[in-house]
């Protein structure tokens, strides 16, 4: 099974936290540098305050070749026809480098800096729907409407299709039992944070468990995240890492 390196990449350097939000030069450099070091993929966050994903990924992709985007997406502030279309475009202009990274929601209080109220089982009925759209918004050929319990709309059509067959890939992140569920459902990669062994596998197991639920077959690659400490000794790793 093959394995897949994924980094992080902000518009400006988290480390000094200075300059302007959006830094171009930095942002450039500092994706040649995933690209030049072999990395797949480079995750870029979202957060209510953060710059566009959207708009770096399409710069990090115009200022590299081989790439992969990872694009962190909250479903709830944007519908979900128009979210298809912003991804097929980008897909296209990257030329099938796009993955969409789904976060239904953490923090209450983050959550509401953009305007959604949602409790937390609502944004993952939400997601739930909202993937259900986009997918076929992706791989329809004829117009369809839509009346459902977050979304409605009327004879939907679209001109742009993903480059990618049959669709963007969809990472899916969360630790709930509703996250398992609906990523189990959706998800081709489901993203979780390291823990001990016996934790990860356990998480897995509901994972699994969620898609086997939803009927699949083959069940989603799961992608584990580490937050590396480094220094020249160990001894030194460990004073960063409680500093």
């Amino acid at each position: 099974m093959p394995v897949e390196f994924i980094g992080m990449l902000g518009a400006r350097d988290s480390e000094g936290g200075q300059g302007p939000a959006v830094d171009p030069g930095f942002t450039r450099m500092f994706a040649r540098v995933h690209e030049e070091a072999g990395f797949d993929r480079v995750l870029i966050g979202h957060s209510s305050s953060s710059p566009d994903g959207g708009q770096v990924a399409a710069y990090v992709a115009a200022h590299t070749e081989r790439l992969g985007l990872l694009l962190a997406h909250r479903p709830g502030t944007v519908a979900p026809t128009m979210a298809a279309r912003t991804f097929a475009t980008l897909d296209a202009f990257s030329g099938g480098r796009l993955a969409v990274h789904v976060i239904s929601g953490g923090h209450d209080a983050e959550q509401r800096r953009d305007g959604d109220y949602a409790a937390k089982e609502d944004r993952y009925a939400r997601t739930d729907e909202f993937l259900d759209v986009v997918k076929r918004a992706w791989t329809e050929e004829e117009g369809f409407g839509h009346d459902g319990r977050f979304y409605r709309f009327d004879d939907f059509r679209s001109e742009v299709r993903p480059v990618q067959h049959p669709h963007i890939p969809l990472y899916f992140g969360g630790s709930s039992p509703a996250a398992y569920r609906v990523g189990g459902r959706h998800a081709d990669v489901f993203a979780l944070w390291g823990e001990p062994l016996a934790e990860t596998a356990g998480q897995i197991a509901a994972v699994h468990a969620g898609a086997r639920a939803a009927g699949r077959t083959v069940m989603p690659r799961i992608s584990v995240s580490f937050r590396p400490v480094l220094g020249a000794t160990e001894d030194e790793a460990w004073e960063r890492a409680y500093g």
